[in-house]
């Protein structure tokens, strides 16, 4: 029979393990064959992003999700796996693991999870392709602006017509009188 504390730390790991989980963003991948080098590169790729990266042991994982009673756990989780997780930028986070797997022909990326809700890779390789939340705010920010832009150029046109006309009759004028 394991010792209490044996048994306490892994409840401990399993927890751990339900934190990353319950990330708005989750990710897994199989590490095999990338070296320490490339492992730090993402890394720090991710960290830039408030993201984090975490290898997980198989059988903690299947352990959580037996407690949770979700079906993923025993198909997820078989061989070395490996989680990226978020909560904000979580879809910033997914375009730097889709294209590090594209850099990186030794690394699989498996499922994930956004908001707690499983996603395939086909799902995950989609949410990769949306715009950042930067580009979506300047996206809003131009759709807020743009009709009163158009609405004061319409505005402004009658005046500016009238202007020009203006101009136009002046510039007769002092051609007839030469």
């Amino acid at each position: 029979m394991p010792a209490k504390k044996v048994l306490e730390r892994n409840q401990k790991k399993i927890e751990d393990i339900g934190e990353i989980f319950r990330s708005n963003g989750a990710y897994l991948f199989d590490y095999r064959g990338l070296t320490v080098p490339q492992m730090e590169g993402l890394r720090n790729k991710v960290r830039e992003q408030g993201a984090k990266v975490k290898v997980i042991k198989n059988r903690l994982a299947i352990k959580y999700f037996e407690q949770e009673k979700l079906e993923y756990g025993r198909d997820l989780f078989n061989g070395p796996m490996a989680v990226v997780y978020a909560n904000d930028n979580f879809i910033e986070v997914a375009k730097i693991i889709t294209e590090f797997e594209k850099e990186n022909d030794k690394v699989e990326l498996k499922a994930g999870f956004i908001e707690q809700v499983f996603a395939d890779t086909t799902q995950l390789k989609a949410l990769a392709k949306l715009p950042g939340r930067d580009q979506l705010l300047a996206q809003l920010a131009l759709s807020i602006s743009m009709p009163a832009k158009k609405m004061g150029i319409a505005l402004s046109a009658p005046i500016r017509n009238t202007l020009i006309l203006m101009k136009n009759l002046k510039d007769k004028k002092e051609k007839e009188e030469k």
